[in-house]
């Protein structure tokens, strides 16, 4: 049977201008040099420290739009300012209104916890460049006092640049993909914001099942998926696990994450529609 294994890479940590190719070459090479076809997920996190994608809190210019959205949100206003320089924000989630008890219950330090919230009650539902996320990637969290991390700038370029370089350091036909947290129901889940060398959507649509029918799934995001699956080597606190090598895939080539913001846009809009029309019959 074909086998898909995932190996975790402590590669040091990430400062910023630290050249992440030769990191990973260094580590690599005498233990579990890369082969043609493996697959290296990196946090997008060291990208963004790497890029010096930092912002002083501090030096943030607080507009009068960020101080009102504040004031409904609760989050820090120059949190809230950067969010609106770095995305076009679509709405708001409270997230301490629909999952602090759960959090709570599911937290390894209550205390802490209660603090994390405190810090994050609410979230912005944003498009940065075509992708939805939350709070357009801005991060206090594994920064230094009194910083932001932004996502990379171009996090699709940064990949391609990374597989780039890992390509003319190795000779190792690799692919890149760059993973983020986001807010995924009632937890996080690792989801992909940029790639290259890999064709993030698996399109195998209409292909026919187990019984020839035309199968009406297939369209699986396959970067996401091997986001989720290195996010547990990955961890969210001080593992320092920040790259996966993942080989014995199948994939395909291809570049980038797909634009899904008009995409996104239209679904919720047809997805109201719909729902009003439903909601109607149900009591007329």
């Amino acid at each position: 049977m074909p086998e898909l294994t995932f190996r975790g890479i402590d590669i040091g940590r990430v400062e910023p201008e630290d050249d992440i190719v030769e990191m990973l070459v260094e580590t690599t090479t005498d233990e579990y040099p890369l082969e043609d076809g493996d697959v290296v997920v990196l946090t997008s996190k060291i990208v963004s420290i790497a890029e010096n994608r930092f912002v002083e809190a501090d030096d943030v210019t607080v507009t009068d739009r960020a101080e009102r959205v504040a004031s409904v949100t609760d989050l820090d206003p120059r949190e809230v300012a950067v969010i609106y320089e770095e995305s076009e924000v679509l709405g708001a989630i409270p997230v301490a209104d629909i999952g602090e008890d759960f959090i709570l219950e599911h937290a390894a330090d209550r205390e802490a916890a209660e603090e994390a919230i405190e810090k994050m009650p609410s979230a912005l539902l944003t498009d940065r460049d075509g992708r939805l996320c939350s709070n357009a990637g801005v991060d206090w969290s594994n920064s230094p006092e009194g910083m932001m991390t932004l996502l990379p700038e171009d996090p699709d370029r940064s990949a391609r640049e990374i597989r780039r370089g890992l390509e003319e350091q190795t000779g190792a036909d690799v692919a890149v993909v760059l993973a983020d947290s986001e807010i995924m129901g009632a937890g996080t889940m690792d989801l992909a914001v940029g790639c290259s060398g890999i064709e993030a959507v698996d399109s195998n649509f209409g292909r026919t099942d187990l019984y020839g029918e035309p199968k009406i799934g297939g369209l699986d995001l396959l970067a996401n998926e091997l986001t989720a699956g290195s996010a547990l080597l990955f961890g969210q606190a001080d593992e320092q696990i920040p790259a996966v090598v993942v080989r014995g895939l199948d994939y395909d080539d291809g570049e980038g994450i797909p634009n899904s913001g008009g995409l996104i846009r239209r679904g919720l809009r047809k997805t109201i529609q719909l729902t009003t029309r439903l909601k109607a019959r149900e009591w007329f």
